[in-house]
């Protein structure tokens, strides 16, 4: 599973990289949570605003931080 957290360094961004993998961590997923900043990779996904939460190429969330709640029934999900 690919886990990636993606956004322009700010403080939302690293919030939500945090989170990611403060519930990944309860849940007992070994995966590494990916930050980036890269702007090409966000077009990839074809995202339009930060921060970004992708599983497996897809997004998750977008301009916005998801509850605990919603970030592990992705994780659970995928």
């Amino acid at each position: 599973m690919k886990i990636e957290v993606l956004g322009s360094g700010c403080k939302k961004c690293k919030n939500l990289h945090e989170k990611v993998a403060e519930v990944a961590k309860n849940l007992e997923i070994k995966n590494e949570i990916e930050y980036s900043s890269d702007i090409t990779r966000m077009m990839e996904l074809g995202a339009l605003s930060s921060p970004i939460f992708a599983i497996n190429n897809k997004i998750i969330s977008e301009g916005r931080i998801p509850s605990e709640n919603e970030i592990e029934i992705a994780l659970k999900n995928e």
